[in-house]
Order: structure tokens, then sequence, then C-alpha cells
């Protein structure tokens, strides 16, 4: 949900949608902001204050979070600098779980006009069964052409998800990457931005594993990121947790693959293809 931001003094933006959200969206967003316990966790999460709407346009007052973009520094660290701000952008990420959802939070997904993540309605799984179910329709089309032996690919994550899922709920930023977070000049974790369309209840790994393909997500930094940082999250979650992170790196390359263009025609599409014709993780997502 893109939106023009601009600062009203030092505490607060206001934020303009123009025909990016409506304002049911926007008031689910700041009734689930304000339902969270923010004070548990280092870092400083979101909080609207005000929403509205004139016309087409939406508007909200939200407070200012403190930092800048961690995106806009990595291009700057050496080595050492990197791995230092790896291990915060993890430990930002664990500690996410800390937050409790409430109670009445009834469904696996934040946004859900289709009704398809009813907690009553099975599992974690069984609503991933479903949220891909729904994807393919839209995607398979293209992804038949551009994967290879996709169909017996999409048969195996069906497997995977037809299992229980017998692990722990938690809150799931669902985009969670360099570019969400805010860091201070002492290049501490100081806010997360932009909970919204993938915004989950569930399996706090997904975050962990689309948090590790994000962080240099198109090889720009050229220094081995997705190597390094998979390794750092091995080291501090076990290596039992590499299946999972493959897993859930492939599922949501189908889930987001016409996240940018329906037609997926775009360099996200191309990314996704790559995530999925990379054998090494099918071979290691039992």
């Amino acid at each position: 949900m893109e939106a023009e931001v601009y600062a009203i003094g030092t505490d607060a933006v206001l934020k303009l949608y123009i025909g990016t959200t409506n304002l049911a969206h926007l008031t689910t967003l700041q009734n689930f902001y304000a339902s969270l316990n923010q004070s548990i966790i280092s870092y400083s999460l979101p909080y609207i204050q005000t929403v509205a709407a004139e016309g087409d346009i939406c508007i909200s007052i939200e407070r200012r979070l403190p930092g800048m973009p961690m995106s806009e520094v990595l291009s700057t660290l050496v080595k050492e600098q990197l791995d230092s701000m790896m291990q915060a952008y993890l430990t930002a990420a664990i500690e996410l779980t800390n937050i409790q959802i409430p109670s009445e939070f009834d469904r696996y997904k934040l946004f859900d006009a289709e009704c398809i993540s009813r907690r009553t309605n099975g599992d974690w799984y069984q609503f991933l069964t479903r949220y891909l179910t729904q994807k393919l329709a839209q995607v398979k089309f293209y992804l038949d052409n551009d994967v290879t032996n996709f169909a017996m690919k999409v048969k195996r994550l069906y497997t995977i998800l037809a299992q229980p899922y017998t692990g722990s709920y938690h809150l799931v930023h669902g985009d969670f990457f360099p570019g969400n977070i805010l860091i201070d000049k002492m290049r501490h974790v100081t806010a997360l931005l932009d909970f919204g369309l993938l915004t989950m209840y569930g399996d706090s790994l997904l975050d962990i594993a689309t948090g590790w393909v994000f962080f240099d997500m198109y090889d720009e930094l050229k220094a081995n990121i997705r190597e390094r940082y998979l390794s750092m999250v091995l080291e501090t979650l076990g290596k039992r947790v590499r299946g999972n992170l493959y897993r859930y790196v492939l599922l949501y390359s189908i889930l987001s693959a016409n996240a940018y263009s329906s037609k997926c025609t775009d360099g996200h599409y191309q990314w996704c293809v790559a995530n999925l014709n990379n054998q090494e993780y099918w071979n290691n997502i039992e």
C-alpha cells in the first residue's frame, strides 16, 4: 500500500494513499497496531493515530519512527560491519516473536478478503495450502513455462503442507527486509515499518527465511551475503531449520510471483523463478 509521506513536526507523519488502499484497510491496520503490546521489544513499531478518506484519497497520521533505512547504509560497510549488521537484522527478526497476537485475532492473514485464513478452518499448514491453491490459479500458467518440472515441485509442497503443523505461532511481518528496518547512527535497530498485505499469524521462520533472501536480494553488494547470512541463521537457530527455510523461500516465490506485475513480466517475477529453479533448495526441503 504505497503512500506519499510528509513530516508533521518531529513526532508524526502524514500519509496520502492515492488509489492504493481504502479506509477499511487502514482502519484494520490502525486497530491491529493498537492491539500490539510494543513495550516488550527493544525497537519501535508503527502506530496510527487517525485515519480518514477524502474522495479517492485515504489519509493517515502516524507516529514518526526514529532512524534511517538499513538498506541505505549496506553498500558503505566493510565485511566485519556487514556481519554485525546481519546479526542485528537477525536479532530483530527473532525478537519480533516476543509480540503476542491478541486472542481476538481469529485469522492467519491480516488482510483476508477471500476468507481463506480463519483459524477455525485448520492449522497454519492448512491455511497455506488454501493460499497456495488460490495463488496458483493466478500464476500457474506463467510458472509452468519458466520453472523446470513445476507441477512435480508443487506436488511436493502440497505433500509437505498436508502434514500437521506442530510448531508455535507468532506474529509474521511478511515483508522483513532492510528497507523496512530503521537504524540509528550506531547502526542499532530502532524500528520496523510497514506491516500490511502479507502480515500473518503463523510460523516465524517465514520471516527468517524471506529475510535471508531479502537482505541482498539481487546480489548488489557482491559479498556472498546469502551464504554468510544462512550460516549465521543456522548457527543461531540450529541446522534443523534449513529445510524449513528453503520451503518458505520456495512457497513465498509462488505466493508473490505476481505481486508487482499481474502478467509476471517484471524483475521480481524473474527472481521468484530463479528461486524455484534452485535445485539445492528442492533437494533439502524434506
